[in-house]
This record gives structure tokens, C-alpha cells and sequence, in this order.
């Protein structure tokens, strides 16, 4: 096993939350790649997109990748999770540089719960404060998600759902071709997702990608 295990997917799909407690669970740091460019930048990673677009945000997220096989490369055992962003897809280079330490576990969620929360997200409905946007509102109710307001006219909470459907459903082929292990949440508590995960962590040593 590779000392990283790396979590892919969909926004919104509970890479964080999962990512979160599954490192608690094993002992080992979690790493989020949108809050390291965060973190390096000295930028909310959606402002951050919103002026960089996927080029910039793929060239940030590569180098934050880079410094994690810096990292982790010499670690032989178990060494920590990573939740990758919802860009993650787009990023052939990235997807490269984090093969080198890391098992790529694509969670496939339903993305009809994605766009529950991200339509909370929009109307201000976040408990979390880590999760509230800092555009929100700036240009116009919904305005602050970037993909989806600004590629589409989005004035209800129902355009808003139909365009996040649209951006994400195309990802899937490429979140598909990138994974090692496919994980599908399903719509329950957080302790049985989480033990679905840990579960899969058990590799079959086969060549044939593990479904659970």
C-alpha cells in the first residue's frame, strides 16, 4: 500500500467529512489540497478559482501535490489522508504527481445530495463557518458559485441544482478513470460511510479495481 490515501470526487460528496474521520479513525494527519492553496496563497480557495480559473487552480494544486510527495515519498507505512478539490478531475498533472505516494479512492456519491448542499451553501444555510463562501451575494444571489452562476442564468434554488448536475456529471468519466477504488456513500449517518471506507481500505492485492 502506498503511504497516502487520496480521496477523490465530486463537491460536495463528503470528501472532507469522511476524509476527516476516517484519518482520526487510522491516527494519521488529514490533508485538504484546497486548504493548503488556501493556506499557501493567502486566498479562499473559491476566490481563488474564481480569478485563476481551472489552469491556475490546476498549476496550485500540482505544486501543493508536489510538496506532499516531498513529503511522504520515503514512508513506508500508512501516513495520511488527503481529500483532493472538486477541480481535482480536470487535473491530469495533478492526478501524475500524487500517484507517486498515494491510492486513489473516488467517493461516488449521489451528486442529488451534492446539490442539497451546495443549495445550502447559496441560501446561507452552512453551519459550518469554515464552509460559507466569501462570495456570497457579492455579484447576486447565487452568484458566489462560480461554475455554476456564472455559466448559467441561476435565479432559483431549482437552476441552481440543475446547474451543478450539469457541471459535475461530466466528471464522473474522468473521476472513474482516475481511481484505484471505488467507494459509494450512501445517504446515512456519517459512522456507516465511514466504516464502508475503512472497509475498502483492505486491498485485495489483485489488479482488478476494488467496488464496495
Amino acid at each position: 500500500m502506498k503511504p497516502c490515501i487520496i480521496l477523490i470526487g465530486a463537491q460536495h460528496v463528503g470528501k472532507t467529512t469522511l476524509g476527516k474521520a476516517l484519518a482520526e479513525k487510522l491516527g494519521v494527519p488529514f490533508i485538504d489540497t484546497d486548504q493548503e492553496v488556501s493556506r499557501i496563497c493567502g486566498i479562499h480557495i473559491t476566490k481563488f478559482y474564481f480569478y485563476g480559473g481551472q489552469e491556475g487552480y490546476n498549476f496550485a494544486e500540482a505544486g501543493v501535490g508536489r510538496l506532499l510527495v516531498e513529503r511522504f515519498k520515503n514512508e513506508k507505512k500508512l501516513s495520511a489522508v488527503i481529500s483532493t478539490g472538486s477541480g481535482f478531475s480536470g487535473n491530469e498533472d495533478g492526478y501524475r504527481v500524487l500517484s507517486q505516494i498515494g491510492t486513489f479512492y473516488w467517493l461516488d456519491g449521489d451528486l442529488e445530495i451534492g446539490a442539497k448542499r451546495i443549495i445550502e451553501e447559496a441560501t446561507e444555510g452552512a453551519k459550518d463557518e469554515s464552509k460559507k463562501n466569501p462570495l456570497l451575494f457579492s455579484y447576486g444571489k447565487f452568484a458566489n458559485l462560480y461554475d455554476y452562476a456564472v455559466n448559467d442564468k441561476v435565479e432559483t434554488e431549482e437552476d441552481l441544482r440543475k446547474s451543478y448536475l450539469k457541471s459535475e456529471l461530466p466528471t464522473l468519466k474522468r473521476y472513474e478513470k482516475f481511481a484505484d477504488v471505488i467507494v459509494r456513500p450512501k445517504d446515512a449517518p456519517v459512522s456507516e460511510n465511514l466504516d464502508l471506507l475503512y472497509k475498502s481500505i483492505i486491498w485485495d492485492e489483485s489488479k482488478e479495481r476494488k467496488v464496495v
